[in-house]
């Protein structure tokens, strides 16, 4: 009964990080067809704006025209998360979590591998921080679901 429960949890989150990482790449070819590179949309005055912007490197352009590099990191992440996913398939907090992180990974990949730099463009307004994406947020909110489940675990 609990085999079951598992392989079902693992086919949900397979099923859900197909499901984001086809979101992520639909958005990003939107940005890329509707807002030229460097081009900029205001959603929400002061809030929120879309500008597309690609990346070859990671957050802040660190190691920009690097891609390669992320590449490599990429796969042996997903390598890392697959395996993590296959062993905690009874746990579906984590599987929440990894698949998150999977998932944002996977979509960066796509980018780098495709158009050789990330497609950013979601800008907060409000504050000075990189332009990021969709993809991005999976990986934000999937460690921040991975720290918070390994602090309830150790309590």
């Amino acid at each position: 009964m609990r085999a079951k429960a598992g392989v079902r949890n693992l086919l949900l989150t397979l099923a859900g990080i197909l499901g984001l990482i086809l979101l992520d790449q639909l958005v990003k070819h939107w940005v890329r067809g509707h807002i030229t590179v460097g081009g900029h949309r205001t959603v929400i005055s002061g809030l929120l704006s879309l500008t597309n912007l690609t990346n070859s490197g990671a957050a802040w352009s660190f190691l920009a025209g690097n891609s390669w590099i992320f590449v490599i990191i990429a796969v042996g992440a997903i390598g890392v998360f697959g395996w993590f996913l296959f062993q905690s398939r009874s746990e579906p907090g984590l599987l929440v979590a990894v698949g998150l992180m999977f998932a944002g990974t996977a979509g960066n990949l796509i980018d780098r591998l495709q158009w050789g730099a990330v497609t950013d463009f979601i800008q907060l307004d409000f504050l000075q921080f990189p332009i990021f994406n969709l993809a991005d947020c999976y990986l934000t909110i999937g460690v921040i679901l991975l720290l918070l489940h390994l602090l309830v675990k150790e309590n």
